[in-house]
């Protein structure tokens, strides 16, 4: 998986040096929904102990572990509501049947496992649950 990882960056890194023209920014999403966008001029990738990923432009520089980076896209991410399940923009008891809906389904979205343990169970319910309390 981390092979998979590298050779995609690497792609990434070499699309992003010739298509600035496609879009101005190279988004980072990470394990916990947090996004780090870079301007994509004069962007560089370089690669720090082959677990990290040092990403560089004109005006940032940040350092990925990349076993917390989900994905990569060129331009803005919008930005995801933890427990928001449906992707409504609000957390409710609607995320709540989603969730129990991907359980009794077997379906892996991944936006269902709300608590990130890799698994969609009661817990993700739980975790929604308090989400909706705490608001």
């Amino acid at each position: 998986m981390k092979t998979f990882k590298y050779i995609l960056l690497l792609l990434v890194t070499c699309v992003a040096m010739t298509a600035s023209a496609v879009e101005e920014t190279l988004t980072f999403v990470k394990a916990d929904g947090s996004t780090v966008a870079f301007a994509t001029q004069g962007l560089r990738i370089t690669f720090d102990d082959r677990a990290c990923a040092v990403v560089t432009n004109a005006e940032t520089s940040a350092t990925f572990d990349l076993a917390n980076v989900d994905y990569m896209c060129f331009g803005e991410v919008e930005a995801h509501i933890a427990g928001d399940v449906n992707g409504d923009g609000e957390v409710n008891l609607a995320d709540i049947n989603t969730v129990i809906s991907n359980i009794l389904s077997g379906n892996n979205n991944p936006v269902a496992d709300v608590n990130g343990d890799g698994e969609i169970n009661i817990a993700d319910i739980n975790t929604v649950i308090r989400i909706i309390l705490t608001k």
